[in-house]
């Protein structure tokens, strides 16, 4: 009897010191201000380099006292904001992304340091078409057309001149985030992109500087996880557009392809996008 009294004793011992421990741990957390509400911010998950592009792999949340938040902290709320802009400074890992670390809340970041060693920038005039109604982005991948008269012959044609090109800027910013998207509409200047900058080699930006003075330039936008360039495009003229059989070709090749958000091992009719 007296050893379940004794293990009973300790066991209340042991549960008011959790208390106690509990209460004391309280009582200091508001004496240095970190007790109560906890707000969650922005921070970096990885190390992000000074004018580097934010990708959304690169943030984490942390949990802050509401007393003892960072000065112009970003809250998590505004992450789909700050992806897709661009440091202005380093940010180690675990350190909170301050409004202060982002190039459009300072002056613009330098073009010449985001240019990739041994390349370019070149810059393409666009139009809102050219530039997808605004949607083209900074860290976006395109291909260059071209589309020319054919020197003595007076045929037309157009040829693919470059593929898996990296856009650097998209008229006068870099990494603007969403802004990027919006031809300057949130920003109330009502101005349209009329450049797209793009990362090339020195033989490239040959290639599509004397192109653009001969004919005009088209891009067409690859999926971000694209990489693969295309070896067999001959280009068109208006001998494949009115030819049968050069149409027939492009459509059966169109056909082999699986059409986004339909499961391709769905039975369908001949006719694409009609299901049984």
């Amino acid at each position: 009897m007296n050893r379940k009294i004794v293990l009973l004793f300790s066991g209340i011992l042991a549960l008011l010191a959790v208390v106690l421990m509990q209460l004391y741990k309280n009582n200091l957390a508001r004496e240095l201000g970190v007790h109560g509400k906890r707000v969650q911010i922005l921070a970096a998950k990885t190390d992000i380099a000074a004018y580097a592009q934010i990708e959304r792999a690169q943030l984490t949340v942390l949990e802050y006292p509401q007393n003892y938040l960072p000065p112009r902290y970003m809250p998590k709320s505004l992450i789909d904001d700050v992806v897709g802009q661009t440091t202005m400074f380093t940010v180690k890992k675990g350190q909170p992304l301050l409004t202060t670390d982002l190039a459009s809340t300072q002056s613009e970041a330098r073009l010449s340091q985001v240019i990739t060693p041994e390349m370019r920038a070149l810059a393409l005039p666009v139009d809102k078409v050219n530039s997808f109604g605004g949607l083209l982005r900074p860290k976006d991948h395109v291909d260059i057309l071209g589309t020319f008269q054919k020197p003595g012959e007076g045929d037309v044609e157009t040829v693919t001149l470059l593929q898996n090109v990296a856009v650097l800027a998209v008229g006068g910013k870099l990494g603007s985030g969403r802004d990027a998207g919006d031809d300057g509409k949130r920003r109330g200047s009502g101005t349209r992109k009329s450049t797209v900058t793009a990362l090339v080699t020195p033989e490239e930006a040959e290639l599509l500087v004397f192109a653009q003075d001969r004919g005009k330039l088209s891009l067409t936008m690859r999926n971000e996880t694209d990489v693969n360039t295309e070896m067999e495009l001959d280009g068109k003229n208006f001998a494949d557009i009115f030819r049968p059989e050069t149409r027939q070709r492009i459509q059966i090749r169109r056909d082999k392809r699986p059409e986004p958000g339909i499961n391709i091992n769905q039975p369908t009719t001949g006719r694409r996008g009609r299901r049984k």
